[in-house]
This record gives C-alpha cells, sequence and structure tokens, in this order.
C-alpha cells in the first residue's frame, strides 16, 4: 500500500460540512476523486479500496480527495438514497478541479461509488472514470458515456458485480477487467486493484485530451 500524505479537509456541500481528506500532489498531473461504498453498510472513506485506489493515484502524479458522504463518519447531515450522495460528490470534484487547476480529472467509486459516479458523471466535467464493483446485480446496466475513458475492474467471485454484466459493458473506450479468484470485498485483490488504477492514471496522464481514444 503507498503511504499517503494527506490533511484534512472541509468540503461545503448545499450547505453541509462534508469531512475529506486531501493529497496534494506538488505538480500534479491528474485529479482523482475516490468515493466510498454504502454507508449504511459500513462504507466510509477509510475502506480499504478507497485507500488502495487513492494511493496508486498518488504515486501515479495525481492531486487525491476522499470524502465521507453526508451522514457519514464526520459528514453533517444524512443518508439520502443517493440524491444528495451525487452532489456530494460533484462538489468534490469543484474542489479537486480548485486543488489541481488545469489537470485532467479521474472520477473513481467502489461498490456505491461507483453508482453516485456514474450518476454524477454528465455534470462532473471528468476525463476518465473508474468503476469498482459497481452494483449491477441490484440494478439496470448504466448507459456510459461515449466521450468519456472508463475501466470497469470486478472479481470473477463478486456476486454484487457479477462478471458477465461488467464484460458486456465493454466496447468503445470502456474497458473491463475481471481479477480471478477476488469477491467484492477486494482482500485478496489489492494488488491487481493498484496495478490497474496505475495503467489508467499513467495512460490519463500520457494522452492530451484531443488525443484520448481508448485505454
Amino acid at each position: 500500500m503507498t503511504l499517503l500524505s494527506e490533511r484534512a479537509i472541509t468540503i461545503e456541500s448545499e450547505g453541509l460540512q462534508l469531512e475529506g481528506a486531501l493529497h496534494e500532489a506538488e505538480a500534479p498531473r491528474l485529479a482523482a476523486v475516490v468515493l466510498h461504498p454504502h454507508p449504511q453498510y459500513g462504507g466510509d472513506m477509510d475502506n480499504l479500496v478507497v485507500v488502495e485506489v487513492c494511493g496508486a493515484l498518488a504515486a501515479a502524479g495525481a492531486t487525491t480527495l476522499r470524502f465521507n458522504f453526508r451522514g457519514t463518519g464526520r459528514s453533517d447531515g444524512k443518508y439520502d438514497g443517493g440524491r444528495g450522495e451525487r452532489i456530494d460528490a460533484l462538489s468534490a470534484v469543484a474542489t479537486a478541479h480548485e486543488r489541481a487547476p488545469g489537470a485532467p480529472l479521474v472520477l473513481a467509486g467502489y461498490s456505491f461509488g461507483a453508482a453516485v459516479a456514474v450518476a454524477a458523471l454528465p455534470e462532473a466535467t471528468a476525463d476518465g472514470l473508474v468503476l469498482i464493483s459497481p452494483p449491477l446485480a441490484y440494478s439496470t446496466p448504466p448507459e456510459l458515456p461515449a466521450d468519456v475513458d472508463i475501466v470497469l475492474i470486478t472479481g470473477d467471485l463478486d456476486q454484487v458485480a457479477p462478471a458477465e454484466r461488467v464484460r458486456a459493458l465493454e466496447g468503445g473506450r470502456v474497458r473491463a477487467v475481471v481479477a480471478p479468484g477476488v469477491d467484492h470485498s477486494w482482500w485478496s485483490g489489492a494488488e491487481v486493484l493498484r496495478r490497474e488504477v496505475t495503467e489508467f492514471a499513467e495512460a490519463m496522464i500520457a494522452l492530451s485530451p484531443r488525443q484520448r481514444s481508448s485505454i
């Protein structure tokens, strides 16, 4: 695991104060916001996957921001079924843009966070999307944009994000990755996760917006 140099930060969202942790790269080549899993099932910004993803992105030269959705940890408010959490994600994206102006932005989410990331994307002005174990077993397949580079990552034992449903979304600028022997918790898949996120980040950095076609 990459050790992150972070400082506490507060994000304002609809008048609520959200608890966050910001890693600021000296010369950011990328900005990234990482969204945590379902707060009603123990998900928060200190989740293993969230921290691993932030570490991989920071190691690639990104300014990273992870935070607690409303009603989670020390964040104000209460759980809002994804509606308010989408606004929280947009507020975090705006903060990341301020901290790394001009850098391409990656929006990443794990499980519930992946669903929120997709919902936020139309307004989030993100250049790339990392969806880890999106909850496709409990929802209709999302309509993914054709003009954003996207990687979908799941495990072949993940019953929340079944591999066949993830693979069905592949095409164009959407790439699917299925990690062998990994379930929804990702306890045995940290190395795969770091590698895939790092490769995606490095590709995002290497390509100018005009050159981006498919990663």
